[in-house]
């Protein structure tokens, strides 16, 4: 078995009792930590996905908001009126919200055909307590793990509290987040053969982010909506080798 063969199994069947996958797990730390990494994502979906949701939780949705409509146009421009406006109720507001909110987490996981800055923006939203994490990780740790993915950081403009692996657009990734003067930033290092080069931008109403494409990779910065992204991805591009 190589490589490529065991992250195609692993990703496939995260909790797989493959002989051959677990054995070629224990050869080498890094793979260990991936096979924990993948088996904690997996809990984490399928926790998600056993939510409660109340019965004719649409229905229910659907004739609140009829009968808001309705009460709209009756009261017109009286303030008084739209005081009656029926509510919903509060574990409704709360089921719905938790259920789109993990749909649309998933779907962006899983599509195939999602930019890699609406990747990115999502995987950020499905990890965001990795933004709350503080203890520092030394530069040689994160590097050790980044040499298994061809790559090199001189440094990050910043102290890094998270370094992870990833499974990025069906890639094996490594997920950073390092401290700025703009809070916490997350770094995507993805090996990736790219024809294009040069710069994407995509922001979303809380995030702002740039994927810089290289020949054998991608290094995608994702931070604050008001944060200078630019000035942080460059030093990132400047610090960032491929071997």
């Amino acid at each position: 078995m190589d490589e490529l063969e065991f992250r195609r199994r692993l990703f496939a069947h995260p909790n797989t009792k493959d002989k051959d996958v677990l054995e070629f797990a224990e050869q080498s730390p890094e793979r260990k930590q991936l096979v924990n990494e993948l088996k904690q994502l997996d809990k984490e979906l399928v926790e998600a996905m056993q939510v409660p949701v109340p019965d004719n939780l649409a229905d229910k949705i659907i004739f609140n908001q009829t009968m808001g409509e309705q009460s709209d146009q009756r009261s017109g421009n009286n303030p008084a009126a739209k005081q009656t406006k029926p509510k919903t109720p509060w574990y409704i507001a709360i089921a719905a919200s938790v259920v789109i909110a993990f749909t649309g987490v998933l779907y962006h996981l899983m599509s195939p055909t999602l930019s890699i800055g609406e990747h990115a923006l999502a995987h950020v939203y499905h990890e965001i307590d990795a933004l709350s994490v503080n203890e520092e990780i030394a530069l040689d740790e994160v590097n050790l793990r980044l040499s298994e993915l061809g790559g090199h950081l001189d440094e990050l403009p910043g102290a890094i509290t998270y370094a992870r692996y990833c499974n990025f657009k069906g890639q094996k990734g490594l997920h950073l987040v390092f401290q700025s003067d703009f809070g916490p930033m997350t770094v995507f290092i993805v090996p990736s053969a790219n024809d294009y080069l040069g710069d994407v931008h995509f922001n979303d109403q809380r995030f702002a982010g740039r994927v810089s494409h290289f020949p054998q990779g991608d290094a995608i910065l994702v931070a604050m909506a008001q944060a200078p992204v630019d000035e942080y991805q460059a030093r990132i591009n400047q610090s960032l080798r491929w071997n």
